[in-house]
């Protein structure tokens, strides 16, 4: 998905879901309750999809779609800053494809996949410019649980986790941006990119790399959460 086309779909999801905020009872009283310096914890759940794409690759485009969910812990210091703790489930990788041609059956599309499920640690560090629009920056620790990568094109390759190894951990910088709808209900939006890589350059698969770069997590999140 372009990076143009994804921006505008947000600002057009962010003017609806700012009319309908507008319009839902209540909806300021429970905002004051949780983010006016009136609570200093609350906790709830997390829902959502990332559109993920990896740099240091041969593809480009937020393609991948994959499941975030998980808890957070929200920690109000007062009522113009906060922090907040996740443990998710995160899943991220590659959706490519490519047009190659081939001396023995013409040209074809290939097809690449790169799938990489983490549990994720994102520590945010929130300020809230008014009790319903909140801004946030931090960092998120990412551990790999399992991989897989294959391309698909007049065959069908498949790559061993164990040839082309993923690191096991790395760090992502975050930014954030929320609102609440209506009484715990908030959806967020979110960028992350990867401060340390998630693969050498060495280990990537020969003629799925880009320059001989090492590889970095470069993703949106698009997410709701009900904060109990």
């Amino acid at each position: 998905m372009p990076i143009k086309r994804f921006v505008n779909m947000n600002r057009k999801l962010f003017y609806l879901l700012y009319i309908v905020s507008l319009l839902s009872p209540g909806a300021l009283k429970a905002q004051e309750s949780l983010f006016a310096g009136e609570r200093s914890f609350a906790g709830g759940l997390v829902l959502g999809a990332n559109l993920s794409q990896i740099d240091g690759d041969a593809y480009y485009g937020y393609n991948k779609l994959g499941l975030v969910a998980g808890g957070i812990v929200y920690w109000n210091f007062n009522s113009r800053l906060g922090a907040s703790l996740e443990i998710l489930y995160s899943r991220k990788g590659v959706r490519g494809i490519d047009h190659a041609n081939s001396p023995y059956v013409g040209p074809y599309f290939g097809k690449y996949y790169l799938q990489a499920n983490y549990a994720e640690v994102p520590l945010i560090l929130h300020y809230y410019i008014t009790p319903k629009y909140h801004l946030g920056i931090g960092a998120s620790y990412n551990q790999l649980i399992n991989s897989s990568e294959r391309y698909e094109g007049i065959d069908i390759y498949e790559f061993k986790p164990d040839q082309y190894p993923m690191i096991k951990s790395n760090i992502d910088f975050v930014a954030n941006a929320s609102m609440v709808l209506w009484q715990g209900l908030l959806v967020d939006v979110r960028y992350q990119y990867s401060i340390t890589p998630i693969r050498k350059a060495e280990h990537v698969p020969q003629g799925l790399g880009y320059g001989g770069l090492d590889q970095m997590n470069n993703m949106f999140a698009i997410r709701m959460l009900y904060l109990f």
